[in-house]
């Protein structure tokens, strides 16, 4: 450790932008970082309130000795997602590499101060997920002093084995990658077939034990989340558990996977960072006919070909069309009868289902970081004859052709399975199209309100930024919003509300649109 810790404090020095906070002299920036802190701490004491109410919930269900299994396993499956998403990036980033390698320090240092970065950013998403439920059982049953430090100590053990697996998938995606030619679009279809993956083994999982889940078996509701959590994560019984020998288990465990995934990175580290950092290029390049396109073109071209240069933005940004395509190719598999039986809600479903998928399709645009991934490049944007509206326009288009294979691809299979009449089939075209154009405008928006230019990783732009939380999430109320006046609306209400929602979707795009296109880029 004597060697780790000036690395590690090195990875941290700028810890969620705060060093760069507590240092810089524009006043302007420290002005926004304090105006967004209220949003964070109101996102936190959400998180927070679900997680306490899930755990009351279960508490006088008489299943409160399952809540901290289950938050355990709910934290753990959300850190292992964005783990993998990141996890690569993280270990195997070139900021600072050749530096770094050249100092007398051994290679398993270097990755241990970046495991143990991304261990401290884990750490918090899992306090704020598990210690409610964990303080609202005390409070409900008042268990043995014991009881709260073992839950202490498992909070402490959930980052580690998500962390390692993610870690693990993510050296595997980046050492493969790293011996192609194209490796950031390697990268990316790599991590988008985990992913991939993940849903489907989770869906499968879930559904595995469906028909035992009879009337008298849901009386033992207890022993049905146990027997729900041992099939998906053992370890988190374990974690959960309250005793001490299951608990030491489950955080050995954990150590001993945490170890392991970084010993086997260290090992890779140099060769897997050398093979990443090398380009191939063709020595018989021979200049052909030349083309000429629109401003607007070419411009679109370029978003895309920045866009597809980096596996975390792609994979990011993409997750949300993903979703969508995957709603409409679940209910073409299973029949709307089955989805509407999964509910067991007194629900129209399938008037609900045009805002159900313009959700996942208005989730992280590429345009709530659009601006901010041009870095430190901005300056060839300002300095070329274009106009700001050229330069905008391009980064919306952008976004929504990107959408247009997966929303055209689920509009498919939603006809041909759902049969629908003229009427519910111009909702379901246009609700998610509105959304998806709402969200693309809103994200820019915010994107030019928060920008940050100065950056030294691409994660630190997509995943912890201002712009990629207010953007990427914002732009999905909207169609929560519809989704719920869908469900509070009378009978015979839902073209109405439907209507009203595409109205407030472009009205408020073409508002937005407006306000960007006013925005000086020569100032940002």
């Amino acid at each position: 450790m004597r060697h780790i810790d000036p690395l590690f404090r090195l990875e941290l020095c700028n810890f969620y932008g705060l060093n760069r906070f507590l240092h810089t002299r524009d006043k302007k920036a420290k002005r926004r970082a304090l105006a967004l802190l209220p949003l964070y701490l109101l996102l936190v004491a959400v998180m927070a309130f679900y997680a306490g109410l899930l755990s009351y919930g279960l508490v006088l269900l008489g299943a409160g000795e399952a809540a901290l299994p289950y938050l355990v396993a709910v934290s753990s499956l959300i850190l292992f997602f964005f783990g993998i998403l990141k996890a690569g990036s993280v270990l195997f980033s070139l900021h600072g590499y050749d530096i770094l390698c050249a100092l007398p320090l051994r290679q398993g240092r270097i990755v241990m101060s970046r495991f143990l970065r991304m261990y401290v950013e884990d750490l918090p998403i899992a306090l704020v997920a598990v210690l409610p439920g964990l303080a609202v059982y005390g409070w409900a049953e008042r268990p043995d002093p014991t009881y709260y430090l073992l839950g202490l100590l498992a909070i402490l053990a959930v980052p580690l084995l998500p962390l390692a697996a993610a870690a693990l998938l993510g050296a595997v995606v980046a050492a493969f990658s790293s011996r192609m030619r194209h490796k950031s679009l390697a990268t990316t279809a790599l991590t988008l077939l985990l992913v991939l993956g993940i849903f489907l083994g989770v869906s499968w999982l879930s559904g595995a034990g469906e028909e035992a889940l009879d009337p008298a078996f849901l009386r033992e509701l207890s022993a049905v989340v146990t027997a729900l959590l041992g099939k998906l994560y053992p370890p988190a019984l374990w974690l959960g558990s309250g005793e001490v020998l299951p608990c030491l288990i489950g955080v050995s465990l954990s150590l001993a996977a945490f170890g392991a995934v970084a010993a086997l990175t260290a090992a890779r580290f140099r060769a897997v960072c050398l093979r990443l950092s090398t380009t191939s290029a063709r020595h018989d390049y021979r200049l052909s006919a030349l083309k000429s396109q629109s401003r607007l073109r070419a411009l679109v071209g370029r978003e895309f070909r920045r866009y597809f240069a980096s596996s975390v933005y792609v994979t990011n940004t993409v997750i949300g069309p993903l979703m969508g395509l995957l709603l409409a190719s679940g209910i073409f598999l299973t029949g709307m009868e089955r989805m509407e039986a999964l509910f067991g809600l007194p629900l129209n479903v399938r008037s609900l289902l045009p805002f159900a998928l313009a959700l996942p399709f208005a989730m992280m645009p590429p345009t709530a970081v659009s601006v901010s991934m041009e870095g430190k490049q901005w300056w060839i944007a300002k300095s070329l004859p274009l106009s700001g509206r050229d330069v905008l326009t391009a980064k919306v288009l952008m976004t929504l052709t990107l959408d247009l294979p997966f929303y055209l691809t689920a509009q498919i299979l939603l006809f041909l399975t759902l049969k629908p009449s003229a009427g519910e089939l111009l909702w379901l075209l246009l609700v998610p199209a509105s959304a998806v154009l709402f969200s693309s405008v809103f994200a820019l928006a915010v994107n030019l309100r928060f920008p940050v230019l100065e950056w030294d990783s691409e994660v630190r732009i997509v995943k912890q930024s201002a712009a990629s939380v207010l953007g990427g999430l914002g732009g999905t109320l909207l169609p929560l919003l519809g989704l719920v006046a869908g469900i509070l609306a009378p009978v015979g209400w839902g073209s109405l509300t439907k209507g009203l929602f595409c109205l407030l979707a472009w009205g408020g795009a073409a508002f937005l649109y407006r306000k960007c296109l006013c925005t000086d880029l020569s100032r940002i």
